[in-house]
């Protein structure tokens, strides 16, 4: 398989940290319109995959021309449009960074579809209750029993069992993402996802004997709120869990457009044929295709974010639940007092249960995991205090006035049997404080304000699921490209060539053609006294040779195909366009 299809988006990662870009900010206005058209036409033909200059002639269309293409290469690098690395190999690959991608797709490729009528449409497939959530009922079930490791390096199958049940994500949400991994035969895909997810974030480490806890990313992680979790949850899905083609990328982006009405129905097979028009489907998709394409929106089911409908035509819809868009973090918040005034705060009830709203920090429900028994984990959580759940906070290495002091700090307050309760359960059980433990959190003041960009190490490969080919390997290269890189040759071509339209001799004429073929680049040519261009394409043998080729009129974008002859025009000259390097030609 050649570089081109099977390079891997965890480069796109290593371009994140590296090479980060501020997509709030970034200005395409401020691009020359003919560097704009040029990220454009690549933007579509490549989406986020990595290509060679010598691939750019795919992307050219009309009077935008390959030579075009490679000419705005330099000015898209240095403004961080495009980014570079080599490969082992030392050949050097351009690409469009991830967190560009959504930014550019709305700007050029926007679904203005209009809803459905809601009362037409019945659920077929409904949003469960969210990949963050599912994340963290794992992590507390990690923390309290380990992942330890067979003699033969493989995750104990009671574990993986155990993990299963922590998540309302199922194998059936996700098998349709044919996703690739060692073990396949062993490890189920849904369990592997949030195994994947912890290992890439940084939360989870691989040891020899078990997979253990990082506190540190840990704490980092649960200072997230929930929108940020959810973006940073999809954006590392983008990255390694759609093929690296670009039908599949194209779409999963305008999928996720900001143009869609979170809650309204869209149909899914207009969609499909408005992706088709625009050109970034094929006309007629394979089955293969079209199953990947389905199953992508079965697995946004299975992460809480879309649900799944059909009218009483049969026609398919979509809506989106929780539409996980910015690329967010979380801001430092202020710590509460100890009625719990500051931000979100539970509400603890006379019957001992702790009624958890969707906006309540993770990191706060994560001491309440320590001491209480969770019934309902939601987007509405509930969990209840009990004799038992006392006696295993205090295993845990909490006393009862840690519970309690956690209780008044985020509630608004504790009805007065629960504190009493506390207090005779936690005298009662005091000789058994401090057994096993359940990782407290780092201190927040060490902490970022949300959850850190994770490095890339050289050679290191994170995670359990393969993308595609592991680049990790790949160096980074932010050297701007020469003329001589991207016209070859150059220097050996006469400038007069170049500057100065006039008649030619039919072999240097012929030289002419045949270095503009090389370069695909335009002729100007006199025809009638009047002024064309001409994309040469191939070019006759023999003494009376022709060209086969495209002719532009004054003022057309498309042109038609022309055979030419050196008697067809009375003057010719290269027409070579302006190159964005430090010094222009």
């Amino acid at each position: 398989m050649s570089d081109y299809n099977s390079c891997d988006r965890l480069l796109l990662n290593k371009a994140k940290a590296e090479h980060a870009i501020n997509v709030r900010h970034c200005d395409l206005e401020g691009l020359a319109p003919s560097v704009r058209c040029a990220l454009e036409l690549i933007f579509r033909q490549f989406a986020g995959l990595p290509f060679k200059l010598e691939h750019l002639s795919r992307a050219a269309a009309g009077r935008i021309t390959p030579a075009d293409l490679r000419a705005a290469v330099p000015g898209l690098l240095r403004r961080q449009f495009v980014a570079s690395a080599c490969n082992t190999w030392g050949e050097r690959l351009y690409f469009i960074p991830q967190e560009l991608l959504s930014v550019l797709h709305q700007q050029w490729i926007r679904p203005r579809l209009e809803p459905k009528s809601g009362s037409d449409v019945k659920l077929i497939k409904e949003a469960k209750r969210g990949l963050a959530l599912d994340v963290f009922r794992s992590l507390v079930w990690i923390a309290s029993h380990g992942i330890p490791i067979t003699a033969k390096g493989f995750i104990h199958q009671r574990v993986l069992s155990k993990l299963s049940q922590q998540t309302a994500l199922q194998q059936e949400d996700v098998s349709g993402l044919s996703l690739k991994y060692s073990h396949q035969d062993i490890y189920p895909a849904h369990t592997v996802i949030i195994l994947d997810l912890l290992l890439e974030l940084n939360i989870l480490t691989e040891s020899p004997k078990a997979w253990q806890l990082n506190v540190e990313g840990l704490s980092l992680w649960l200072r997230n709120n929930l929108a940020g979790m959810n973006s940073v949850l999809f954006q590392r899905m983008l990255l390694k869990y759609v093929p690296a083609e670009k039908e599949p990328q194209h779409f999963v982006y305008s999928l996720s457009s900001a143009d869609w009405l979170v809650g309204e129905w869209y149909s899914y097979e207009r969609f499909i044929g408005w992706l088709q028009e625009e050109g970034l489907l094929c006309p007629e998709l394979p089955e293969e295709r079209q199953n990947w394409l389905w199953s992508w929106l079965e697995a946004m089911c299975g992460f809480g974010w879309l649900e799944l409908g059909c009218d009483d035509a049969g026609e398919h819809a979509f809506r989106w639940i929780d539409l996980p868009l910015e690329w967010e973090v979380s801001q430092p918040r202020s710590e509460p007092d100890h009625h719990g005034q500051a931000g979100s705060c539970f509400y603890i009830q006379p019957d001992f249960e702790i009624m958890v709203p969707p906006d309540v920090p993770f990191d706060v429900r994560w001491e309440l995991e320590a001491f209480s028994e969770s019934i309902v984990t939601d987007r509405l959580s509930i969990y209840r205090i009990t004799r038992e759940s006392v006696a295993k906070g205090l295993r845990l290495g909490r006393s009862w006035q840690d519970m309690r002091l956690h209780l008044q700090r985020y509630s608004p307050g504790i009805p007065t049997n629960v504190i009493i309760a506390l207090e005779e359960w936690g005298r009662q059980r005091s000789e058994s404080q401090g057994g096993s433990t359940f990782p407290r959190l780092a201190d927040p003041s060490s902490l970022s304000g949300g959850q850190r960009e994770v490095p890339l190490d050289e050679g290191i490969y994170r995670g359990m699921i393969l993308g595609g080919e592991n680049m990790a390997a790949y160096r980074w290269n932010d050297a701007i490209p020469e003329r001589k890189e991207l016209f070859p040759g150059l220097e050996q071509v006469p400038g007069m060539w170049l500057k100065t339209a006039r008649s030619y001799h039919s072999s240097t004429a012929r030289q002419m053609v045949s270095q503009a073929i090389q370069w695909q680049t335009l002729l100007a040519l006199q025809i009638g006294g009047q002024w064309v261009e001409y994309l040469p394409a191939s070019l006759e043998d023999g003494e009376d040779w022709q060209v086969a080729g495209k002719l532009f009129a004054s003022g057309d974008a498309e042109g038609y195909e022309a055979i030419l002859a050196p008697e067809d025009w009375e003057a010719m000259r290269l027409l070579l366009p302006v190159i964005d390097v430090a010094h222009q030609i």
